[in-house]
């Protein structure tokens, strides 16, 4: 196999008295995934000695792939990982695009790490239920949120790995008091913060904004908004909204003050509109 990008660095790396930037090179060449999972990148090792340790995938903040290695000196080497149903999956919701890091050394030596972003071509989406055609997908999204109901609760739209809320969705959040009379209620406060937030990364945003719980105060308050544990296939995307504030209230009678803590998270689902 010809492999001219990776051969002729190598060549070039290991002439006397070249400066070694780094011992290992990584292909920037598109990693094609196979049908089964089966990835190969290519990469050089250019020391004069053989190097293990381990080579990672990750895409967003997740990891999605890892295995050990074993290069041998002055080598061109096809390393093959494997990625399941899931990781193509949060690879998909990037765009196929993620990053492969490699962690080595040789006997005695010190640990190299390298990194490189390369696009992954991944395979056609898996056929819907009943083996029929693959699920629809779309850039309007219908959510619901708990997993019960009609997908009517919220709206967003899907564009490279990021959703971005047309419709607001109502999480429920529970406050109650430290000190006082020790207080709690239950509210359904407004999600209302379009985003974008990506896909198989959390993710979290601040603003100012009122609060409808019996328990805290009028007005306008910093409320921090949060999108966790998203993940994407052909026809679904799934994830939790949250959100959290607090409130203080002082009492001129007792002289005291009374804090108030809020917080709550739902998870939800979506499927494509139309």
């Amino acid at each position: 196999m010809k492999r001219p990008l990776l051969l002729g660095l190598l060549g070039a790396l290991v002439l006397p008295g070249t400066a070694l930037a780094a011992p290992v090179k990584i292909s920037p060449k598109a990693v094609t995934v196979a049908g089964n999972g089966a990835a190969l990148v290519e990469v050089a090792n250019s020391s004069s000695h053989a190097l293990r340790g381990t080579a990672a995938v990750t895409t967003g903040s997740r990891k999605v792939a890892s295995r050990t290695v074993k290069l041998p000196r002055l080598s061109v080497t096809d390393l093959q990982l494997r990625l399941n149903s899931g990781a193509v999956d949060a690879l998909r919701a990037h765009g196929g695009r993620g990053t492969v890091k490699l962690s080595l050394r040789r006997a005695g030596g010190r640990r190299w790490i390298g990194k490189r972003k390369v696009t992954f071509k991944l395979p056609a989406a898996s056929p819907g239920p009943g083996g029929g055609p693959p699920a629809p997908t779309s850039d309007r999204w219908l959510g619901r949120m708990g997993g019960e109901g009609a997908y009517d609760d919220f709206e967003f739209t899907l564009d490279g790995g990021q959703m971005t809320l047309a419709k607001p969705a109502f999480v429920p959040v529970y406050c109650f008091e430290n000190g006082g009379t020790f207080r709690k209620a239950l509210s359904y406060e407004l999600f209302d913060v379009p985003g974008p937030w990506t896909i198989g990364a959390d993710g979290s945003q601040a603003k100012s904004a009122p609060a409808v719980n019996s328990i805290v105060t009028g007005g306008a308050r910093s409320i921090t908004y949060k999108v966790t544990g998203t993940a994407a296939t052909a026809g679904k995307v799934t994830g939790t909204l949250g959100m959290s504030f607090f409130d203080s209230q002082y009492d001129i009678f007792s002289n005291t003050i009374t804090f108030v803590n809020c917080s709550g998270a739902q998870s939800f689902d979506a499927v494509p509109a139309g």
